[in-house]
C-alpha cells in the first residue's frame, strides 16, 4: 500500500491526540481511545498502517469541560488549530480538533474525532428510546436508508410539523439535547457512543460499565493512552471476533481520497468549512420531502 502524505498525517494527528491526552491528565478529564484506533494499538500498537483519523471518546460531561480547555487554550496557542463545530453553521453531535496545514480530499483540515459517550440507564425503555432517536438521525441525515423506530411520535413531531428549511438541523439540535442529559457515570448505566452503530457494518450492543472501568492503558505509538478495560469484548462488539485478523488487501485504504499539504490559510480554512456545511445544509433541506412522503405512504 502506497498514500501520499499518509505518514505526516498520522503524525499530525499523533501530536494533537498526545496534548489531548496532556490536557485531559492536568484537568482530571475522563477519556479513552475508541474504535478503529483501540484496533490499531491492539493489534499494531499504533496506527493500523492505512488509518487517516484517530478518535476518542469522553462521558459527556467530561466531553464539555475538554471542549473549554481546547478552545481556550489550545486553539489560541495554535492558530493552525480549530474546532470545527465553532466554524458550522448549525450544531454537530460531535467535536473535532482539526489541523488546516494538513487537508483531506482538497477541502477538510485533518481531523480527530472527539466523541460524546451516553450513559443509559439500563432499561428496556430507555435502551429503546436511544435507539430510536439514533436511528431517525440516521434516516434523515442518509446514514440508513430505512428507519426502524417503534416510538412513530418522534416522527410526527420532528418531520411532520413545521417547515422543511433546516429541518434536518433543527432535529439535531434536539438530540444534541437528549444526549447532554445523559451524562450520570452510574455503574448501574449501559454506555453507548453517540451514534450507536451506524457507521459500523454489524449491531453493536451498548456496553456495561465493568467493560470500560477502570480504564487501562495502552501503547500507541510509544505512547500510553486510556482505553476501555476489556479490550477483546470492546473490539468483538465493533469488528467480530476475528478483529484482529487484518482485511483483504483491497479494503486496506484510508477515508479520504486523497491528503496534502494546506493550500489556503485557518482563515480560509475556516470560511470554507462553514460554506460546505451550509450547502450540505441546503440541499438536505430539499431532499427531506421525499423522504417524508415515503414514510408516510408506509404508514408512519
Amino acid at each position: 500500500m502506497n498514500f501520499k502524505y499518509l505518514s505526516e498525517t498520522q503524525n499530525a494527528l499523533l501530536e494533537m491526540a498526545k496534548i489531548i491526552d496532556q490536557k485531559c491528565r492536568e484537568n482530571n478529564i475522563t477519556y479513552w481511545i475508541c474504535t478503529g484506533t483501540v484496533l490499531g494499538a491492539v493489534r499494531n500498537k499504533g496506527f493500523i498502517e492505512w488509518d487517516d483519523d484517530l478518535d476518542m471518546c469522553f462521558p459527556v460531561g467530561e466531553y464539555d469541560k475538554l471542549i473549554n480547555i481546547l478552545r481556550e487554550e489550545v486553539v489560541k496557542e495554535n492558530p493552525h488549530y480549530i474546532l470545527y463545530n465553532d466554524h458550522r453553521p448549525h450544531a454537530h453531535y460531535s467535536e473535532y480538533l482539526a489541523d488546516t496545514r494538513i487537508m483531506s480530499d482538497h477541502l477538510y483540515p485533518i481531523k480527530i474525532d472527539l466523541v460524546k459517550v451516553k450513559s443509559i440507564p439500563n432499561t428496556p425503555e430507555a435502551i429503546q428510546n436511544d435507539v430510536d432517536r439514533v436511528n431517525l438521525y440516521a434516516y434523515i441525515f442518509g446514514k440508513k436508508k430505512e428507519l426502524k423506530i417503534e416510538n412513530k411520535s418522534l416522527v410526527e413531531e420532528h418531520l411532520y410539523k413545521g417547515s422543511f428549511w433546516f429541518k434536518r438541523e433543527r432535529y439535531l439540535k434536539n438530540f444534541i439535547a437528549y444526549v447532554n442529559g445523559l451524562d450520570q457515570i452510574d455503574e448501574s448505566h449501559v454506555y453507548e457512543n453517540i451514534y450507536n452503530d451506524i457507521f459500523f457494518s454489524r449491531e453493536v450492543n451498548p456496553y456495561n460499565y465493568e467493560d470500560l472501568f477502570p480504564l487501562q492503558e495502552l501503547e500507541f505509538e510509544g505512547v500510553k493512552f486510556f482505553a476501555p478495560k476489556n479490550t477483546d469484548k470492546y473490539l468483538s462488539n465493533l469488528y467480530g471476533k476475528n478483529y484482529i485478523i487484518p482485511p483483504p488487501e483491497d479494503k486496506r485504504k484510508p477515508y479520504s481520497k486523497s491528503l496534502g499539504p494546506s493550500k489556503v490559510s485557518p482563515f480560509i480554512a475556516k470560511k470554507l468549512i462553514w460554506t460546505l456545511y451550509f450547502l450540505k445544509a441546503v440541499k438536505g433541506s430539499f431532499t427531506l420531502p421525499s423522504k417524508i412522503k415515503k414514510l408516510k405512504a408506509k404508514g408512519y
